[in-house]
């Protein structure tokens, strides 16, 4: 081949191969939970609007309280990741709606990923009532229970 004809093609393909790795470092971006329309969370007035109706703007909450019917949680949040360890919370987002006891919104509250924290997990374990059995007293405590019914068929 000709120099002529080979430059074209060597800046062809090293184009090719730098575009590819380049390509390779772009994050992939994922949205998770419950995104809300700022238009319609703006029309939730603490005092006036009721259960009903913020279910009606904002749909279904991602969570409720666990011991208090009277909050509900809407849970957005978008990640980044490089590569398959490599996953960041780039943007979390939490509003909270307070409901008194006729349904009627009381409290809006909104909470950032600044305001955010990881939870230590705590690295104990909870003892379980019973015996402990091995593998011998397992085999001859199972023996005789997986007998036929009286009058089963046995065919």
């Amino acid at each position: 081949m000709t120099t002529e004809i080979r430059r074209p093609l060597t800046l062809g393909l090293s184009l090719t191969v730098g575009l590819t790795v380049l390509m390779g470092c772009s994050p992939t971006v994922a949205t998770h939970g419950h995104r809300l329309d700022e238009a319609a969370l703006a029309q939730v007035e603490p005092g006036t609007t009721s259960r009903e109706q913020v279910q009606g703007l904002l749909g279904s909450p991602s969570s409720l309280a666990t011991f208090d019917e009277g909050a509900w949680y809407y849970v957005s949040q978008r990640t980044e990741r490089l590569s398959f360890y490599q996953e960041e919370t780039v943007a979390q987002d939490v509003v909270t709606i307070t409901f008194d006891d006729r349904g009627i919104v009381r409290h809006v509250d909104r909470h950032g990923l600044d305001q955010a924290f990881e939870v230590q997990p705590v690295d104990r374990k909870t003892r379980t009532a019973g015996n402990e059995l091995n593998v011998f007293e397992q085999f001859v405590g199972n023996i005789g229970r997986f007998n036929l019914p009286q009058g089963a068929n046995t065919r």
